[in-house]
């Protein structure tokens, strides 16, 4: 049991965080809980960086901006305490406990025990004794002294090296186990488009389900992820906005090296896509955008901003907005699309990136 409450290890952690990042970056203030805006979407681009793996700003919000009821998820602790340059969680609250609970304190005077007063008159003794043996010309005695006092040290020496060794060796084969059984190895997984077989560069959501562990959800802008199992076999379930939902069960004893897998299009999904950005023909955008999506298609446009909201839109609505000719389109993401038996849309979602530029 770690020997700090919930609350002070979060803020030690908090503080971790913002030091590594105030290191190549800068913000408007040192303390995490006064970022906003810019330096919170800095933040998320400097931590996918660095562990290729980033938190939403609604989870900003909740955990840095707010007092949490409770810690977050062990896998997000152990990806911030990856970004401060720790192996996992577990790793960081063992530091952050040694480095508090083992300073050194300075020895008070009225602190100092009689044992140490009873020492400092034995050598004070010795001394005088040795003095007066060498006095005495004795030479018999003072040769006895000096042979018992090389002797004890001669004995001393060896408990020494012998004692270092065996930490050496102890150390070696301690180091040996942890690295063949106990440490996480790391796997990087890239997606891959099966129609124009090049890496996948719209958002991707990977959810790894690892028994006797909460689901770890990462997602990428690059089309690669890579995180750390003890598991040799996961189940790993793949999600695109333009492609078909994939679910694959790996054995991690088959990967040594960036493996890549391919995703399937999801034609109708990049239809709309396109339909919804192209900037031919208006009227064939219109008539391909009535074609595709059902009269009572549930629509939502989702807006990522300081305040988390959503917006129904009918289906004119959502046709008007697709066909005005606004240069805010080119930020248009499909978060996710539904088809009836039909083929026809019954259900879509989507968002339209603000620029920041545009931020008050």
């Amino acid at each position: 049991m770690s020997k700090f409450t919930d609350k002070e290890i979060f803020d030690l952690l908090k503080d971790s965080i913002a030091r590594k990042f105030l290191q190549e970056n800068s913000a408007q203030s040192p303390d995490i809980t006064d970022w906003r805006g810019a330096d919170i979407s800095t933040f998320q681009e400097d931590l996918f960086a660095k562990t290729k793996s980033t938190v939403s700003e609604k989870w900003f919000y909740t955990y840095f901006k707010s007092d949490f009821q409770k810690l977050p998820r062990i896998d997000m602790l152990n990806l911030l305490a990856n970004y401060c340059g720790y192996r996992n969680w577990a790793q960081y609250v063992h530091k952050k406990e040694v480095e508090f609970f083992n300073k050194p304190e300075k020895p008070k005077a009225e602190e100092i025990s009689s044992d140490d007063s009873i020492d400092f008159k034995e050598e004070k003794i010795n001394s005088e004794e040795t003095v007066e043996l060498i006095n005495s010309n004795d030479q018999k005695s003072k040769e006895t002294v000096i042979n018992k006092k090389s002797s004890t040290k001669e004995k001393t020496k060896k408990w020494i090296g012998l004692s270092a060794g065996l930490i050496v060796l102890f150390s070696g084969l301690g180091v040996g186990v942890y690295e063949l059984f106990l440490k996480d190895r790391s796997y990087e997984f890239c997606f891959i488009d099966s129609d124009r077989t090049t890496p996948i560069k719209t958002p991707i959501e990977v959810t790894i389900f690892r028994e006797g562990f909460t689901p770890l959800v990462l997602n990428t802008n690059t089309g690669c992820v890579t995180f750390e199992s003890p598991r040799d076999t996961l189940k790993m379930a793949v999600s695109s906005p333009y492609h078909k939902l994939d679910t694959l069960r790996i054995n991690l004893n088959n990967y040594r090296e960036p493996e890549k897998i391919v995703l399937n299009a999801d034609d109708y999904k990049v239809m709309l896509h396109y339909y919804s950005h192209s900037a031919k023909d208006l009227k064939q955008r219109i008539q391909k955008l009535n074609q595709m999506i059902d009269d009572n298609a549930l629509i939502y446009q989702v807006y990522d901003n300081d305040v988390f909201g959503v917006e129904i839109l009918s289906k004119q609505q959502y046709i008007n907005l697709m066909t005005l000719p606004t240069s805010t389109l080119k930020n248009y993401t499909l978060i996710e699309s539904d088809r009836n038996k039909q083929g026809k849309i019954v259900k879509l979602k989507f968002k339209i990136q603000q620029d920041e530029t545009d931020n008050p």
